[in-house]
């Protein structure tokens, strides 16, 4: 068989496999039927390599694929829920009080081994560096959903939901010199 042919061949075979391995791919969401809000119901198939310009395995080391959470991420039926408030998925600001400007969002992972959760994660953004980690949280769970509001006195909140008051605060401690976990509020059902 001479080249040119085997050439033609193997365009052939591109070709057909091509599309197969589109469509074996999944979407970011999945969700399953039910009753329950769309969130809870929810799967997510992270395809990212890196978030805001950081390399996955820099934000944690055993993860392989990250996607922070964009609208256009979601199928419109679902994004149809975020019409009207501002980026419940990223937030900017000087949550440790520094001169750093800061990102706070959220996003899904999967690890290396298979398994998925959703992230908080603090970016450090200084002029002319590249961006750095500066607080990751993680919640493991194939239907954990997750949204971010941030507060003028440097609370960040993470939301588990879009219509409940299931979150978790976050906010810099001066003291440890680093972001810590708030307790619960006294007056929360």
């Amino acid at each position: 068989m001479s080249r040119a042919l085997r050439a033609i061949w193997l365009a052939i075979g591109l070709t057909l496999v091509s599309p197969r391995a589109f469509a074996a791919e999944k979407p970011f969401t999945e969700t399953a039927p039910g009753p329950e809000a769309w969130w809870l119901r929810t799967r997510y198939h992270p395809f990212g390599k890196e978030v805001r310009g950081i390399p996955v395995a820099k934000i944690r080391g055993n993860w392989c694929r990250a996607n922070e959470f964009r609208e256009e991420l979601f199928p419109k039926k679902l994004a149809a829920d975020f019409e009207g408030r501002k980026s419940p998925f990223a937030s900017d600001g000087f949550f440790d009080g520094s001169r750093t400007p800061q990102t706070a969002l959220v996003g899904a992972y999967e690890s290396c081994a298979g398994k998925r959760g959703v992230f908080l994660l603090i970016v450090n953004r200084p002029a002319g560096k590249p961006p750095a980690v500066a607080f990751l949280e993680e919640i493991s769970g194939e239907r954990e959903f997750a949204a971010v509001e941030t507060f003028k006195d440097g609370t960040i909140v993470m939301l588990h939901c879009l219509e409940c008051d299931n979150a978790t605060q976050f906010r810099w401690s001066r003291a440890r010199k680093r972001f810590v976990r708030l307790p619960p509020s006294k007056d929360a059902d």
